[in-house]
């Protein structure tokens, strides 16, 4: 067995996320202050009503009929720009990736670049389709608004990754995991730079963090498979101990 029969897990930050818990949240909650008020005032409640449906749809797994609603919404009320978001996000999930990237650049174009969650969904459907120095732009703007924030940092390790510049995707996906210490799906990401690296230690270590996190998670039998593999390779080496991993801290706050 070599290392290039160890499988590498496929993985998005965005598309699966609305039926995975373990994966980025599909958008931040807005601080509370009283300019979430004003905006959340502004949205008519039949918009408010129809964006509710989708993203009830959208959590459901149907994307297609989620679309529907957030249109309605936007019919509604034409400045929301989460709607666009959302519908980004459906349209990620049903692969359709020109049309998520449509729908992010409106939500950024309509909130003005003020909404870095749009930027994090434009960079996904950018790297989806091997736009990588735009959807790292892309990202890199949301990230200049709110630089601590772990799903735009996870975002941009995922995509330094998918270009192959694995110490950059490292040190994303690091910061991300300080920002949110519960991100399990950070933790299989550096087991996959890791396992590009050949360092099977730490490959080991972070697939034991990411399945103390989410021990039901849905990539969980490639993780165990990865791991045993993994653990195979370094038995066959000399002086090869136990691999311990950390526990990761759990972080109530996020």
């Amino acid at each position: 067995m070599t290392l290039s029969c160890l499988t590498l897990v496929a993985l998005s930050p965005f598309f699966a996320e609305a039926q995975v818990p373990s994966a980025a949240p599909l958008a931040p909650e807005p601080p509370a202050n009283s300019q979430v008020s004003v905006r959340q005032l502004e949205i008519p409640a039949k918009a408010q009503d129809a964006f509710k449906s989708g993203t009830s749809l959208l959590l459901q797994n149907q994307p297609a009929a989620s679309i529907a609603e957030f249109q309605r919404a936007l019919k509604v009320f034409p400045n929301f720009y989460e709607a666009h978001y959302k519908i980004g996000l459906a349209n990620l999930n049903l692969r359709r990736y020109p049309e998520a990237q449509a729908a992010f650049e409106s939500s950024i174009e309509v909130s003005k670049g003020r909404y870095p969650p749009a930027n994090f969904g434009l960079g996904v459907a950018l790297c989806t389709q091997k736009q990588h120095s735009e959807a790292e732009e892309a990202v890199r703007a949301g990230l200049d608004q709110v630089p601590a924030d772990a799903a735009g940092n996870f975002t941009l390790a995922w995509i330094l990754f998918s270009a192959g510049r694995l110490p950059e995707a490292d040190k994303a996906a690091r910061q991300a995991v300080v920002s949110n210490s519960n991100l399990a799906s950070a933790y299989l990401l550096l087991a996959q730079i890791h396992l590009r690296q050949s360092n099977l230690t730490a490959v080991v270590s972070e697939l034991d963090a990411y399945l103390r996190l989410d021990p039901e998670g849905p990539h969980n039998v490639e993780a165990h498979a990865l791991r045993t593999e993994a653990q195979q390779l370094l038995a066959k080496r000399p002086s090869a101990g136990p691999v311990l991993a950390e526990t990761p801290v759990k972080n109530n706050d996020r």
